[in-house]
């Protein structure tokens, strides 16, 4: 088994015992994340990051408007979560998991491709 594996089997398991979820509930949490999995690489979302925030999933720009590692704004980020993760409306992307911003960016991408990151879509 690779590490990799090992250590999301780790995690899945702490999260089940940690949790009053059945693995049903958690299942169905995760689930919707999984038909954007290969939107992005990770490597192409850690090119995306870094020029958007030096790879900081709690940067907000100078404005305070944009938010994240991805840089979202909040009408942005609240349009997708509403189509694709409801329970990240009115969530601010600073305080959603760095997995839930990958997630919303992997979503986004496979919308509307490098259109909402004009620069630093680019270097994808």
């Amino acid at each position: 088994m690779s590490t990799k594996l090992r250590i999301i089997s780790l995690a899945l398991g702490t999260l089940i015992l940690a949790s009053s979820c059945t693995i049903e509930e958690i299942v169905q949490y995760l689930e919707p994340a999984q038909e954007f999995r290969e939107v992005l690489s990770a490597d192409e979302l850690a090119r995306l990051r870094h020029c958007e925030s030096t790879d900081n999933y709690q940067a907000i720009s100078p404005s305070g408007r944009f938010r994240g590692a991805y840089q979202f704004d909040q009408t942005t980020w609240d349009d997708v979560a509403g189509r694709h993760f409801m329970w990240l409306v009115g969530v601010d992307p600073i305080d959603a998991d760095p997995w839930w911003q990958d997630s919303m960016t992997r979503a986004l991408w496979s919308e509307r491709g490098r259109q909402p990151w004009p620069h630093c879509g680019l270097k994808v």
